[in-house]
């Protein structure tokens, strides 16, 4: 179970301003589509965030708006576990 903190999605949205989503690992996009979708996301945004045959351009506007979602949440309870 990986906790996604205000901190570490920060973290992980720097990373993907710098490099794009096709440089951020799978692992952490995942850890982040868990939490997304235990938030309620809608599911097809969240597949659009983790799926690598997507364009890269689309994928990052998936995060953005996941990236989104769960910030509302993470800053109302402080941490949310995937």
């Amino acid at each position: 179970m990986t906790t996604i903190t205000r901190e570490s999605l920060e973290g992980l949205a720097t990373r993907v301003a710098a490099a794009g989503i096709s440089s951020t690992s799978h692992e952490a996009l995942e850890a982040l589509a868990q939490t997304a979708e235990a938030a309620g996301v809608s599911h097809v945004l969240v597949e659009v965030l983790v799926d690598p045959a997507q364009p890269p351009v689309v994928r990052e506007r998936a995060f953005s708006l996941v990236s989104c979602a769960v910030s509302g949440v993470v800053r109302e309870h402080h941490a949310l576990a995937a």
